[in-house]
C-alpha cells in the first residue's frame, strides 16, 4: 500500500477550485475538498434521521468527488458544460479506480462510487440530493457575499430534491437569496 501517494493526490483537492465558480468568476471559490467536506458533514448529520445507514451514506458523500483529483472537475450541466453525463461517470469511475489503486481493498470504494452514480439505493439518491443542495446553499452564499447572480444553479437544480426533509432545506436556502 502506498498511502502517501494516496493521501498527496486526494490533497490535491484542497487547491484545486470547484470549476463552475471559477467560470461564474466567483472571487474566492471553493475548493472541491471544501464541497466534498460539507456535503460529508450534511451527509452525517441528517442521513440518521432518514434512517439510513450513516457510515455508508458518509463514505460514499466522501468518495463522490475523489475521482476528480485524477479526472479534473468536470461540468455536467449548465453554461459551461463541459462533458457528457457518461462521459463524465466513465471518466470519474477511472479516476477512482487509479486513485484508489495504491491502497489495500480498493474495490469498497469504487462500489460505493458506482452505487452513487446509479443512484438506485436510498443512500445513495439521498447523498445525491445532499450534494445538489450543498451546491446550491454554496451559491446561495456566493449571491450575497459577491453580488453574483447564480440563478442557473437553481434553474437545473428544479425537480432533483425529491424527499420531504431535503425539500425543506431546501426552501430554507431559496430563503437566503438575495431579493431582486
Amino acid at each position: 500500500m502506498d498511502i502517501l501517494k494516496f493521501a498527496s493526490t486526494v490533497g490535491k483537492l484542497k487547491k484545486v477550485k470547484r470549476s463552475g465558480w471559477v467560470k461564474w468568476k466567483v472571487p474566492n471559490s471553493e475548493s472541491i475538498a471544501d464541497h466534498i467536506f460539507r456535503v460529508a458533514v450534511l451527509t452525517m448529520v441528517l442521513a440518521p434521521k432518514k434512517g439510513l445507514n450513516k457510515d455508508k451514506a458518509v463514505k460514499m458523500a466522501l468518495v463522490h468527488d475523489l475521482g476528480e483529483s485524477i479526472v479534473g472537475d468536470l461540468i455536467l450541466v449548465g453554461k459551461f458544460t463541459n462533458v457528457k453525463a457518461i462521459d463524465k461517470t466513465n471518466k470519474e469511475l477511472a479516476g477512482i479506480k487509479e486513485l484508489f489503486s495504491s491502497i489495500d481493498s480498493p474495490q469498497e470504494y469504487q462500489q460505493l462510487f458506482q452505487e452513487y452514480e446509479e443512484t438506485k439505493t436510498p443512500e445513495a439518491k439521498f447523498v445525491k440530493q445532499i450534494d445538489i443542495l450543498e451546491m446550491l446553499l454554496q451559491a446561495a452564499e456566493y449571491e450575497n457575499e459577491s453580488k453574483v447572480n447564480l440563478s442557473n444553479y437553481f434553474e437545473t437544480s428544479q425537480g432533483k430534491i425529491t424527499d420531504s426533509k431535503l425539500l425543506n432545506f431546501l426552501q430554507e436556502i431559496e430563503e437566503l437569496r438575495p431579493k431582486k
